[in-house]
């Protein structure tokens, strides 16, 4: 005897097995299965036609052109950025040869007000030749180093 149709009431012999609703359907269940799902077709085609149509009007250059300016602005600001960092370091810069240049400066008067001590008493030692001829090649060797 052969198998009936899946469906309920359905004494039909069945014809096929639907892969959609894994039940094994007559003929005509088969085809009616099938013509609902064809149908389904039709809605899905009328969206992919009404996005084609948008895709041919739609205005890229209007958005390519707002991203651009967009990438613009954060160019400029990276800029403004960098260009303010710049000026700050520039003043950090001067600030700290300036200072190294007021500390050689105090050491030159230092070592000069030494050595005009050592002059007007008319009394030195070796060890204070040697120990401003030391000061005298530090003071230079920093000076080489700010220029």
């Amino acid at each position: 005897m052969s198998q009936t149709c899946s469906i309920e009431k359905c004494m039909r012999t069945l014809r096929g097995f639907c892969d959609c609703c894994q039940q094994y359907l007559c003929l005509q269940h088969l085809n009616e299965h099938n013509a609902s799902l064809v149908s389904q077709l039709n809605p899905l085609n009328d969206e992919i036609n009404v996005l084609g149509d948008r895709l041919k009007t739609l205005n890229i250059h209007k958005a390519v052109a707002d991203s651009r300016q967009k990438l613009d602005e954060w160019r400029q600001d990276c800029y403004k950025k960098i260009d303010c960092l710049f000026e700050q370091k520039c003043q950090e810069l001067d600030q700290l040869v300036e200072e190294k240049i007021r500390q050689q400066r105090e050491e030159l008067n230092r070592i000069y007000s030494k050595i005009t001590e050592l002059v007007n008493a008319q009394e030195t030692t070796r060890q204070d030749i040697d120990l401003l001829t030391l000061n005298i090649r530090q003071l230079e060797t920093n000076m080489n180093n700010i220029e």
